[in-house]
């Protein structure tokens, strides 16, 4: 059945059998170090969605989706069901599309020195909002992501929290000190450096940012979620914020939810899926690590979201 699954998001794909509209642009950047270490100037590709009955000069939220290891973004996008949630809250999607020719499993170089220190792919995404943003209003941004996606929305959390109103991330692995060198040892085992070397100086604190995972993840260790959580608690206390940590009753047993509030809400959120391996749950399914049955991932995101006031009064 996956395989029918997996034709069936192919075909909807490529046949456009969109309810909203897409529009393909891109970006030249220079100056991003791709995976076999050359340096040069290259276009990357995006995909914006915007639901049906959406004018480009209403003003509406814009949702950046960065796609894991293995993945296309628009794929990824409607089998993971941000498309169908785009279409039913009327927000848009920013979906950037890895290059082949810079990570040949198409993941996100989040492990490179250039991307830990804020530039490199971040600069590619800082790229698209600015394109995205000459083609429609936008209320406000948000971010999210899987795996190697999960990742570089963190680094975006953390390296320029400015620019984005939350994130969420799924499967992420933490931030990385300068000298690490392997990035699959940082995924398998998280890190044993301490939250202060892998931040550096910085004293901004992160972006809302909610951290999302299952505890049968074998790809990227549960170590990795704690670590991560224990880096942004730390950009906040930087920023002299000290949040209160607060156990929110879950409404289904098998997610366990935990907040980090000041006087403005949730600043941080740890979402803990037991049972849930590396694979994104809930929505269409038929992409690879996307299933269609479980907790639905997007919702939990959603939520987070909401409660940070992305979606303002809608």
């Amino acid at each position: 059945m996956q395989w029918l699954r997996r034709l069936r998001t192919w075909i909807f794909v490529r046949l456009g059998l969109w309810r909203g509209r897409w529009r393909r642009g891109q970006v030249v950047v220079g100056g991003v170090r791709f995976f076999a270490g050359a340096v040069n100037v290259r276009a990357w590709r995006y995909g914006l969605y915007s639901p049906a009955g959406l004018d480009d000069d209403e003003p509406a939220p814009l949702i950046v989706v960065l796609h894991g290891c293995k993945q296309r973004a628009l794929n990824f996008a409607f089998a993971s069901g941000w498309t169908g949630f785009a279409d039913h809250a009327s927000v848009r999607l920013l979906c950037p599309d890895q290059r082949r020719l810079a990570n040949l499993y198409r993941c996100w170089n989040w492990f490179h020195p250039l991307a830990q220190g804020g530039k490199g792919e971040l600069d590619v995404v800082l790229a698209m909002l600015d394109s995205a943003a000459k083609r429609v209003r936008v209320e406000s941004v948000a971010a999210v992501g899987m795996s190697a996606g999960g990742a570089l929305a963190a680094l975006l959390a953390f390296h320029h929290p400015e620019r984005f109103h939350a994130v969420a991330v799924f499967a992420s692995p933490p931030l990385i000190g300068m000298n690490m060198q392997n990035p699959h040892g940082v995924m398998q085992r998280g890190l044993s450096m301490s939250p202060l070397l892998a931040l550096g100086a910085r004293h901004l604190a992160c972006t809302r940012l909610a951290i999302v995972h299952g505890t049968a993840d074998d790809v990227v260790n549960l170590r990795c979620a704690e670590q991560l959580l224990a880096q942004a608690l730390e950009s906040q206390r930087r920023a002299g914020v000290h949040p209160t940590k607060v156990e929110v009753t879950p409404e289904n047993a098998n997610v366990a939810v935990t907040d980090f509030r000041t006087q403005t809400g949730a600043v941080l959120r740890s979402v803990l899926i037991r049972g849930l391996g590396h694979v994104w749950t809930g929505g269409a399914g038929g992409h690879p690590f996307c299933e269609r049955g479980g907790t639905p991932l997007t919702a939990l995101c959603v939520q987070f979201l909401r409660d940070a006031g992305v979606f303002g009064a809608r």
